[in-house]
């Protein structure tokens, strides 16, 4: 595989969900290891075409299996393909693993590469694929030429985001609706609505035999250690923490920030951590009065209290965001950049924001206070720093502002929808980015990404930020991506469509004596990563109970 120097494209996802709350009992599996973990959020589906939900990929992550993988440094590693060759700056040559079959039964070959890549077309997650790909020659059954319709810069790490199904899910005749095939390490086995998900060790998968298979390290066991995983849909964080606590789980995932230091001060708890690739913002509505003025815009952002936000509600864990783009990706970005952005534009500043709004509301000839509402959903962390933003607005002569909270379903309904931008309220989000530097700022601030047809709720449009982002993914040199890059983040920090919040930190909490190996993923879709990737040198044991 050539040297990687992009970092890997995979759409963003909405963060925060919720879910129906259940406790676990510590189950025993048939060789006497299980996993109880939790999701925040019920699976709302198992085919990957219809996936714009978090919880739904990160459930089947280790079920699907991509051509490459993604560690946790955001280096690729060899998966389903052996070797990736550009022939040429449109043309990929992908060899496949021989000997790999899903579960049910079938071959793995280029037909079924083919096929899953064209399956994309005309879904809800369209643009995974088709943002690159034309066309797919097969050569025979373990080799096939790519061919992209543009050069396409992380191509390779894209390919770390599209999960391989048999050929029969393209043509009807296997309906993933009623469970996910993959060749992964697991198989889906049960899964009922609000309550749990279970998945157990496959059987005959091709990583059997361990060394030789493309491994990192040569100490990973042939199949995983752990038979059996459920997950348990808890909703409420405060009751994940509870269940962990008690015993009655084995790991809890995003405890609530308030929960940690009592964790860590928990002998028989552990908490990983890692910086995480997303971010909490405000979105405005820019076709709507007040916030369709620049000044009106940039004055509110620069009412947002990011160090009391830290510091109060997430007991000072991230970083304050002034910028798209996560310090995770430091090819892209720097402390000093950012820094730049918020004395510009986004920091903390009152008696500046004073004079922006009553700028901004003269120039509109509105009279003050504009009544208006933040919109977020029930999650505690977002619910209390919109509760924040709302008081430092309030304390101004210019806002009324009241808090809306909705369960999830309705949430992003409500923000996913078509007219979100002509709403009179602002919205309390999260976004979790990628490995590559086009997931922080193409979905959210492409004008073609307008909701719905994808993330760009405010629907920002600006003809220079996508010339910028267009030449950025056809640009193979890192230097120049950058460039790009910087640029494009210029004009979206200064036109302010959004005000950026926190940059996060991706947390697990698990019993001590219960999991051993478990590695916190930086992408919150992998966040169950580290249960089982060979090729990463990447394996989790647990007692079991």
């Amino acid at each position: 595989m050539p040297p990687v120097t992009t970092s890997r494209r995979q759409l963003l996802r909405w963060v925060g969900a919720t879910g129906a709350v259940g406790l676990a009992g510590c189950a025993v599996g048939d060789d006497g290891s299980e996993l109880v973990a939790t999701l925040g959020a019920d699976v709302s589906t198992y085919d990957p075409t219809q996936a714009n939900d978090t919880t739904s990929r990160k459930a089947f992550d280790l079920v699907y299996e991509p051509l490459v993988a993604v560690d946790f440094e955001g280096s690729v590693h060899p998966v389903l393909a052996t070797d990736l060759d550009q022939r040429d700056d449109r043309t990929w040559r992908v060899s496949l693993r021989e000997g790999v079959t899903f579960h049910d039964g079938s071959d793995c070959t280029a037909a079924d590469v083919k096929a899953s890549f064209e399956r994309y077309a005309g879904t809800p997650r369209e643009s995974d694929v088709f943002l690159w790909y034309d066309d797919a020659t097969i050569r025979d059954d373990h080799t096939l030429d790519v061919t992209l319709s543009r050069p396409y810069a992380p191509f390779q790490l894209t390919l770390g985001g599209v999960p391989i199904v048999p050929e029969a899910a393209a043509t009807d005749a296997l309906d993933l609706s009623t469970g996910p095939v993959g060749t992964g390490p697991y198989a889906f086995d049960t899964h009922e609505p609000d309550r749990l998900y279970r998945l157990v060790r496959a059987d005959d998968h091709w990583f059997a035999g361990g060394s030789g298979n493309g491994s990192d390290a040569d100490d990973v066991p042939a199949e995983p250690p752990i038979e059996t995983i459920t997950f348990r849909i808890i909703v409420e964080q405060a009751s994940q923490v509870a269940a962990l606590q008690g015993g009655d789980i084995d790991l809890a995932n995003n405890p609530p920030a308030d929960a940690v230091a009592d964790l860590r001060d928990d002998d028989a708890i552990t908490v990983s951590e890692h910086l995480a690739g997303g971010f909490e913002m405000l979105v405005f509505p820019l076709a709507s009065r007040p916030f369709s003025n620049r000044d009106v815009r940039e004055g509110v952002s620069r009412l947002i209290p990011r160090e009391a936000i830290i510091d109060s509600v997430y007991g000072g864990i991230g970083r304050p965001a002034y910028a798209p783009i996560s310090p995770l990706l430091d090819d892209y970005t720097s402390e000093s950049f950012l820094a730049e952005m918020g004395d510009e534009y986004m920091r903390y500043d009152p008696e500046r924001a004073a004079e922006l709004l009553d700028a901004g509301f003269a120039a509109l000839d509105i009279s003050p206070p504009y009544e208006t509402t933040i919109v977020t959903n029930e999650t505690g962390d977002r619910v209390r720093w919109a509760q924040l933003v709302r008081d430092e607005l309030n304390a101004t002569d210019f806002f009324d502002v009241s808090i809306e909270q909705f369960e999830w379903s309705t949430y992003v309904g409500r923000v996913l929808s078509g007219d979100s931008h002509r709403s009179d309220a602002m919205m309390a989000l999260g976004w979790s980015g990628g490995w590559d530097p086009d997931t922080y700022l193409r979905p959210l601030f492409y004008s073609e990404q307008a909701t719905p047809s994808c993330c760009n709720a405010a629907h920002y449009a600006s003809d220079e930020v996508d010339r910028l982002l267009d030449e950025a993914l056809t640009t193979y040199d890192t230097a120049e991506r950058r460039d790009r890059y910087e640029q494009a983040q210029r004009r979206v920090v200064e036109e302010a469509p959004v005000g950026f919040v926190r940059f996060g930190t991706r947390i697990e909490a698990y019993r001590t004596d219960a999991v051993e190996g478990f590695r916190t993923y930086p992408l919150d879709s992998g966040e169950f990563t580290s249960i089982y990737a060979p090729t990463m040198g990447a394996y989790t044991t647990t007692g079991g109970g």
